[in-house]
């Protein structure tokens, strides 16, 4: 398989959060327009792809994954990504593509390291996720806001892995179902039964915090 020129690369792999990789900016291409491009070799259509999606990506993995395998993660995924522009159909958003690499990658990732676990519990659902970080009046209400955003980043980390992203893309990025079905390629009933359940779960992990929220 033909992996592209090597100075791509090499510019992917140490490429910090938040700066540009390429200096020649292409603002006002379609990002369906810069795979196109990349495709037939242009390396700054590639690099403004990667502008313009990084800080989503990054964010979806350290809400899937935590902060420390986040940028590691983040550079497979664009690597993944150049590396698959071949077959790129456009038969989704660019985004929903990227969506399904980072899935992918999610479960490479803690299969390679055997991780994870399964966490059996009920499966009501429940729209909670950090509602009670937005409600904080004082500094002492603000350091509890900040424990509870900590304690649903660690819930987070206990799901099986299967429900991870689908409750990322759901809950905090407010993708709809069936965006996120495009994306990880799945029937819209599996995307919510994972969301239901997962959500299940949330709740089972994050009772300990609601009861001492409920009872200070």
């Amino acid at each position: 398989m033909d992996e592209g020129p090597a100075e791509v690369e090499s510019t992917i792999a140490p490429f910090p959060i938040g700066r540009r990789p390429l200096e020649t900016p292409l603002p006002d291409t379609s990002d369906e327009e810069l795979i196109a491009r990349s495709r037939g070799g242009e390396s700054a259509a590639f690099g403004e792809f990667i502008e313009r999606h990084m800080a989503a990506v990054h964010r979806w993995m350290t809400r899937a994954v935590g902060a420390e395998d986040a940028d590691d993660l983040t550079q497979d995924v664009f690597l993944r990504a150049y590396r698959g522009l071949a077959r790129f159909r456009a038969q989704a958003p660019p985004r929903a593509w990227l969506a399904a690499i980072a899935d992918n990658a999610i479960k490479n990732r803690y299969r390679s390291r055997s991780r994870f676990r399964r966490i059996f519990a009920s499966d009501p659902s429940s729209d909670v996720l950090e509602e009670r970080a937005s409600r904080a009046r004082s500094p002492e209400e603000s350091a509890r806001a900040g424990e509870a955003r900590d304690s649903v980043q660690n819930a987070l980390s206990k799901l099986p892995i299967e429900f991870r992203l689908p409750i990322v893309l759901r809950d905090l990025e407010e993708w709809s179902y069936e965006e996120i079905a495009t994306s990880l390629l799945l029937p819209i009933g599996t995307v919510k039964s994972r969301i239901a359940r997962g959500r299940g779960q949330l709740r089972t992990i994050l009772a300990p915090l609601v009861a001492s929220e409920r009872n200070p």
